[in-house]
């Protein structure tokens, strides 16, 4: 009897030690591809800053995905050209679960009408909770209607 106590004791002691271990988030490679439609802010007196945006497309991970973000512009203090971008926003995967992302370092270039930055991972739902990781990307942007196409590459942690 003493010797079957002494057992589940130990079997419980390794159950809440191995429970108690954190879970390691592993590095996996990232690549996204959709299009959108931007819709501009502008403030009184006319002067686009910023945009609502909405997209879709596939990415790693993700699988088919849609987004909704929001930006916010600030005109280049060196540069009447570029225009500096900042953000929030989410992936959704087709499961429902949310990816999401700070929009960093962001310029979009007025005359060629194309935009780089950086995603930065900062959470999500589901299998993208605690998630980190960041993904660099490049977006064709038309000014005139709004539409866009985006590609980014980088890695993600969860």
């Amino acid at each position: 009897m003493k010797r079957s106590h002494n057992i589940r004791i130990l079997m419980l002691t390794i159950t809440l030690l191995l429970g108690s271990l954190p879970v390691v988030a592993k590095e996996r490679q990232f690549a996204l591809h959709g299009a959108g439609q931007a819709t501009f802010l502008t403030d009184g007196a006319g002067n686009i800053i910023g945009a609502n945006l909405t997209a879709a497309g596939t990415a790693t991970h993700l699988g088919l995905w849609s987004e909704v973000a929001t930006l916010q512009f600030t005109p280049h203090p060196n540069n009447p050209n570029l225009i500096l971008a900042s953000g929030t926003g989410a992936f959704t995967a087709a499961n429902g679960d949310r990816l999401q992302f700070v929009i960093e370092d962001s310029v979009l270039d007025t005359t060629t009408s194309l935009a780089q930055g950086r995603f930065q991972f900062v959470g999500g739902t589901g299998r993208f909770e605690g998630v980190s990781g960041s993904a660099n990307f490049v977006v064709d942007q038309n000014l005139a209607t709004g539409s866009f196409e985006v590609t980014a590459i980088g890695s993600i942690n969860f």
